[in-house]
């Protein structure tokens, strides 16, 4: 999201963090620890996401490098001109099997310690702790924010109606390709400046049978039919956007501001965007 007020905007994006203690060892080695990082982290141990606990908002700029966020002005946590810095990233093992993320925040003034899930965690659930390494050095805040479906893009619901998907909300049933009618679990969003890896792709109506335009981020995939070939029958294949671009019925639109949603469901599951097929979320998916 951008800065407020007159000049050019830095580019910022927003992010929900929590405190350590909202995601502790429930059984283990450390039991009653909250989450930290490899030195005090043990493989194995059961953590679990505390009900009541409250995210706080985190704005930073896309300027950020490796595994630098600077802290930028309107953030609940830490002070403009300051930085969190990302010093660990876990993976955990839900009970069905699904992985999740979550990125261990440092800010640079102090000791203390916050979680930043790079996707949905359900609130009492246990989770097994089953890596503990670095942050990739070529994280960008693309990496991190899951919201990809801009608004006034029509979400097709049971019995073929749409609704735009700002006016959806959890608990909603939403047609799935592959399962039909799911309930809406969560929904993310997040605004930013609409450059770079954050320009969104405008899929023209009609040009892969959407009944209107569909604006979506550049890596929001689509489930697209393939071509049959030489030796290769045709398929159906999930398509990042951006690799649609052709100036033509796929362009990217450079400019201003662009707000993102995302739609998070049990699993994960292809919805109908404009009536194309897209991947959606699951609350527990990396």
């Amino acid at each position: 999201m951008t800065e407020s007020g007159c000049g050019p905007a830095t580019p910022t994006a927003r992010l929900r963090v929590f405190p350590a203690e909202a995601l502790w060892v429930s059984a283990g080695t450390n039991l009653g620890d909250p989450i930290g990082g490899v030195v005090t982290c043990e493989k194995g141990d059961i953590y679990r996401f505390d009900c009541e606990a409250q995210p706080l908002l985190l704005r930073i700029g896309e300027v950020g490098t490796g595994s630098t966020l600077p802290i930028h002005a309107g953030s609940e946590t830490g002070t403009p001109g300051d930085a969190f810095l990302i010093t660990d990233q876990l993976t955990f093992v839900a009970p069905d099997g699904q992985r999740a993320n979550v990125l261990v925040l440092r800010p640079a003034w102090g000791a203390e310690v916050f979680a930043l899930p790079l996707c949905p965690i359900a609130p009492g659930e246990d989770y097994r702790l089953v890596e503990v390494s670095a942050p990739r050095p070529d994280m960008r805040l693309s990496d991190i924010s899951c919201a990809s479906i801009a608004p006034g893009t029509r979400i097709t619901l049971p019995g073929g109606t749409a609704r735009p998907i700002e006016r959806l909300k959890p608990g909603d049933l939403v047609l799935t390709r592959d399962r039909g009618a799911q309930p809406l679990r969560w929904i993310g969003k997040a605004t930013f400046r609409a450059r770079g890896h954050f320009a969104p792709v405008v899929i023209t109506a009609g040009a892969f049978g959407n009944s209107g335009d569909l604006v979506v981020s550049q890596r929001h995939r689509l489930l697209l039919p393939q071509p049959e070939g030489p030796g290769i029958p045709a398929s159906n294949r999930l398509v990042p956007a951006g690799q649609l671009v052709d100036g033509v019925s796929a362009c990217l639109t450079d400019g201003g501001l662009v707000e993102y949603f995302s739609l998070v469901f049990d699993r994960h599951e292809i919805v109908y965007a404009e009536g194309i097929p897209c991947e959606s979320r699951a609350i527990t998916a990396a």
